[in-house]
């Protein structure tokens, strides 16, 4: 399992995927779109994608990830809620500071999540075939997207968003 090479939260190679992922071009507004347009875990497809990446398939049910569930819903949303409930227009020092506190916490309750993630999933082993890395990753983001809560799959909806997605690995 993963946890041989990483057990602190700071110290996991999913994370730092994610964090360098994250930062291309064109990644943040598609997976943003992604998650509020078609009601898909940001987290969960950096996984399936880090996963890909290195040479695996998305392994997990539903009911491996119900401690990951449970610290989405009643940590993350609640932060994400928190958050975008104090506008970034807003004037006052006081609420934004509030509001980049509340950020940093978000993204901390991210990485936690992730840390929660990794150690469920296998070690890595690189790929380099980007063909096949590709259909991997597209394979896997079906996947995690299946068994995500009360998620509508529209696989016609998702498709083009996930190949996009891939394109950028």
């Amino acid at each position: 399992m993963a946890t041989q090479c990483a057990t602190e939260v700071d110290d996991n190679p999913l994370w730092n995927f994610a964090l360098q992922f994250y930062a291309r071009p064109q990644v943040q507004q598609l997976l943003l779109t992604l998650q509020n347009d078609q009601q898909q875990d940001t987290l969960l497809m950096l996984a399936a994608l880090w996963l890909a990446d290195n040479g695996h398939s998305w392994p997990l049910s539903g009911g491996q990830l119900q401690a990951y569930t449970h610290w989405h819903q009643q940590v993350i949303r609640p932060l994400r809620a928190a958050r975008k409930a104090i506008h970034k227009s807003t004037t006052s020092n006081e609420q934004q500071g509030l509001r980049q506190r509340i950020q940093q916490d978000e993204i901390r309750a991210e990485q936690l999540a992730l840390h929660q993630l990794f150690v469920l999933l296998p070690a890595t082993a690189s790929i380099t075939d980007k063909d096949t890395l590709r259909h991997q990753a597209l394979h896997n983001l079906f996947a995690q997207a299946q068994i995500q809560p009360g998620a509508d799959i529209k696989k016609e909806a998702l498709r083009p968003l996930f190949q996009q997605l891939v394109q950028l690995l």
